[in-house]
Protein backbone atom coordinates (compact mmCIF):
# COMPACT_ATOMS: atom_id res chain seq x y z
CA UNK A 1 0.00 0.00 0.00
CA UNK A 2 1.64 3.33 -1.02
CA UNK A 3 1.64 6.48 1.13
CA UNK A 4 -1.39 7.94 -0.45
CA UNK A 5 -3.44 5.30 0.04
CA UNK A 6 -2.82 4.76 3.75
CA UNK A 7 -3.11 8.40 3.78
CA UNK A 8 -6.66 8.29 2.59
CA UNK A 9 -6.89 5.34 5.28
CA UNK A 10 -6.33 7.08 7.64
CA UNK A 11 -8.09 10.05 6.74
CA UNK A 12 -11.41 7.99 6.33
CA UNK A 13 -10.77 6.62 9.68
CA UNK A 14 -10.69 9.90 11.46
CA UNK A 15 -13.41 11.13 10.09
CA UNK A 16 -15.53 8.21 11.16
CA UNK A 17 -14.13 8.82 14.64
CA UNK A 18 -14.98 12.76 14.43
CA UNK A 19 -18.34 11.59 13.36
CA UNK A 20 -18.84 9.16 15.91
CA UNK A 21 -17.42 11.58 18.77
CA UNK A 22 -19.91 14.17 17.58
CA UNK A 23 -22.92 12.08 17.63
CA UNK A 24 -22.40 9.61 20.65
CA UNK A 25 -20.20 11.88 23.19
CA UNK A 26 -22.00 15.40 22.19
CA UNK A 27 -25.58 14.18 21.20
CA UNK A 28 -26.58 10.83 21.97
CA UNK A 29 -24.87 10.73 25.64
CA UNK A 30 -25.87 14.45 26.31
CA UNK A 31 -29.44 13.96 25.50
CA UNK A 32 -29.18 10.79 27.72
CA UNK A 33 -27.70 12.27 30.90
CA UNK A 34 -29.78 15.51 30.70
CA UNK A 35 -33.22 14.50 29.69
CA UNK A 36 -35.10 12.82 32.53
CA UNK A 37 -37.98 12.38 30.08
CA UNK A 38 -36.67 9.96 27.95
CA UNK A 39 -36.45 12.52 25.01
CA UNK A 40 -34.74 10.31 22.12
CA UNK A 41 -32.06 12.47 19.92
CA UNK A 42 -34.19 12.82 17.11
CA UNK A 43 -36.83 14.13 19.58
CA UNK A 44 -34.24 16.41 20.79
CA UNK A 45 -33.86 18.06 17.05
CA UNK A 46 -37.45 18.29 16.44
CA UNK A 47 -37.57 20.32 19.63
CA UNK A 48 -34.26 22.08 18.27
CA UNK A 49 -35.84 23.52 15.27
CA UNK A 50 -38.92 24.21 16.64
CA UNK A 51 -36.58 26.74 19.27
CA UNK A 52 -34.61 27.88 16.34
CA UNK A 53 -37.71 28.70 13.77
CA UNK A 54 -40.52 29.71 16.57
CA UNK A 55 -44.22 29.31 15.01
CA UNK A 56 -43.16 26.49 12.69
CA UNK A 57 -45.18 24.73 10.65
CA UNK A 58 -46.21 20.79 11.12
CA UNK A 59 -44.94 20.60 7.58
CA UNK A 60 -41.90 22.85 8.14
CA UNK A 61 -40.17 20.76 11.40
CA UNK A 62 -40.70 17.40 8.79
CA UNK A 63 -38.71 19.85 6.10
CA UNK A 64 -36.46 20.91 8.47
CA UNK A 65 -35.69 16.98 9.83
CA UNK A 66 -35.90 15.43 6.35
CA UNK A 67 -38.56 13.27 7.74
CA UNK A 68 -42.11 12.13 6.30
CA UNK A 69 -44.99 14.41 7.16
CA UNK A 70 -46.64 11.39 9.11
CA UNK A 71 -43.45 10.92 11.09
CA UNK A 72 -43.25 14.68 12.23
CA UNK A 73 -46.75 14.12 13.14
CA UNK A 74 -46.06 11.23 15.19
CA UNK A 75 -42.85 12.74 17.03
CA UNK A 76 -44.69 16.04 17.73
CA UNK A 77 -47.90 13.80 19.17
CA UNK A 78 -45.64 12.13 21.60
CA UNK A 79 -43.65 15.14 22.58
CA UNK A 80 -47.00 16.74 23.31
CA UNK A 81 -47.89 14.02 25.47
CA UNK A 82 -44.48 14.91 27.47
CA UNK A 83 -45.81 18.63 28.27
CA UNK A 84 -42.80 19.73 25.30
CA UNK A 85 -44.59 21.45 22.99
CA UNK A 86 -47.93 22.98 21.87
CA UNK A 87 -49.99 22.90 18.89
CA UNK A 88 -52.82 25.20 17.44
CA UNK A 89 -54.32 26.07 14.54
CA UNK A 90 -52.96 29.22 12.20
CA UNK A 91 -55.64 31.71 12.56
CA UNK A 92 -54.69 33.23 9.35
CA UNK A 93 -54.83 29.87 7.51
CA UNK A 94 -56.22 26.81 9.49
CA UNK A 95 -55.03 24.09 6.96
CA UNK A 96 -51.83 24.73 8.90
CA UNK A 97 -50.63 23.96 12.71
CA UNK A 98 -48.32 25.37 14.23
CA UNK A 99 -45.93 24.20 16.95
CA UNK A 100 -44.31 26.19 19.93
CA UNK A 101 -41.86 24.37 22.60
CA UNK A 102 -43.95 25.02 26.39
CA UNK A 103 -41.90 26.45 28.85
CA UNK A 104 -40.72 23.01 29.93
CA UNK A 105 -39.24 22.73 26.49
CA UNK A 106 -37.58 25.54 26.18
CA UNK A 107 -36.09 25.46 29.08
CA UNK A 108 -34.56 21.57 28.50
CA UNK A 109 -33.60 22.52 24.96
CA UNK A 110 -32.12 25.51 25.89
CA UNK A 111 -29.95 23.10 28.45
CA UNK A 112 -29.02 21.05 26.34
CA UNK A 113 -28.10 23.44 23.46
CA UNK A 114 -25.89 25.08 26.48
CA UNK A 115 -24.31 21.93 27.84
CA UNK A 116 -23.20 20.88 24.23
CA UNK A 117 -21.69 23.86 23.59
CA UNK A 118 -19.61 24.20 26.66
CA UNK A 119 -18.56 20.05 26.28
CA UNK A 120 -17.29 21.12 22.84
CA UNK A 121 -15.63 24.64 24.22
CA UNK A 122 -13.44 22.43 26.54
CA UNK A 123 -12.02 20.01 24.44
CA UNK A 124 -11.58 23.24 22.00
CA UNK A 125 -9.85 25.25 25.17
CA UNK A 126 -7.60 21.92 25.18
CA UNK A 127 -5.95 22.72 21.81
CA UNK A 128 -3.23 25.35 21.50
CA UNK A 129 -5.01 28.00 18.85
CA UNK A 130 -2.82 26.81 16.07
CA UNK A 131 -4.75 23.23 16.47
CA UNK A 132 -7.80 24.92 16.72
CA UNK A 133 -7.15 27.29 13.42
CA UNK A 134 -6.12 24.07 11.56
CA UNK A 135 -9.20 22.12 12.78
CA UNK A 136 -11.45 24.95 11.49
CA UNK A 137 -9.34 25.48 8.48
CA UNK A 138 -9.42 21.25 7.52
CA UNK A 139 -13.12 20.95 8.27
CA UNK A 140 -13.80 24.06 6.58
CA UNK A 141 -12.02 22.56 3.09
CA UNK A 142 -13.36 19.88 3.26
CA UNK A 143 -16.52 20.81 3.45
CA UNK A 144 -16.60 23.23 0.64
CA UNK A 145 -14.83 20.66 -1.63
CA UNK A 146 -17.38 18.38 -1.13
CA UNK A 147 -20.42 20.38 -1.35
CA UNK A 148 -18.75 21.99 -4.71
CA UNK A 149 -18.84 18.42 -6.82
CA UNK A 150 -22.00 17.73 -5.12
CA UNK A 151 -24.89 21.23 -5.00
CA UNK A 152 -27.64 18.93 -3.64
CA UNK A 153 -25.73 18.12 -0.58
CA UNK A 154 -25.79 22.25 0.36
CA UNK A 155 -29.86 21.41 1.21
CA UNK A 156 -29.16 18.31 2.70
CA UNK A 157 -26.67 19.56 5.18
CA UNK A 158 -27.30 22.84 5.98
CA UNK A 159 -27.92 23.22 10.23
CA UNK A 160 -31.29 25.41 9.53
CA UNK A 161 -30.17 27.43 11.95
CA UNK A 162 -33.33 29.99 12.06
CA UNK A 163 -33.26 32.13 14.77
CA UNK A 164 -29.10 31.55 15.28
CA UNK A 165 -28.34 32.48 11.88
CA UNK A 166 -25.51 34.67 11.84
CA UNK A 167 -24.18 34.49 8.21
CA UNK A 168 -20.73 33.15 9.98
CA UNK A 169 -21.23 29.29 7.89
CA UNK A 170 -18.56 28.56 4.97
CA UNK A 171 -21.80 27.50 2.65
CA UNK A 172 -23.40 30.69 2.94
CA UNK A 173 -20.56 32.59 2.91
CA UNK A 174 -19.29 30.69 -0.08
CA UNK A 175 -22.74 30.19 -1.77
CA UNK A 176 -24.80 33.55 -0.36
CA UNK A 177 -27.81 32.64 -3.19
CA UNK A 178 -28.57 29.70 -0.72
CA UNK A 179 -29.45 31.94 2.45
CA UNK A 180 -29.50 31.01 5.83
CA UNK A 181 -32.54 29.56 6.97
Amino acid sequence: MGKAEKDYEYAVRVSNLFAQLMTKSLSERLVAELTHEEITLPQLQAMRYIWLHRNATVGEVAEGLDISYPSATNMLNRLVRKGLVTRHGNPADRRFVEVQLTEKGERLTRQVEEERTARLKQVLDEMSPEERQSLIDGLTAFILTAVENDKQMIEEICLRCGVQANGKCPISETYPAVGCR
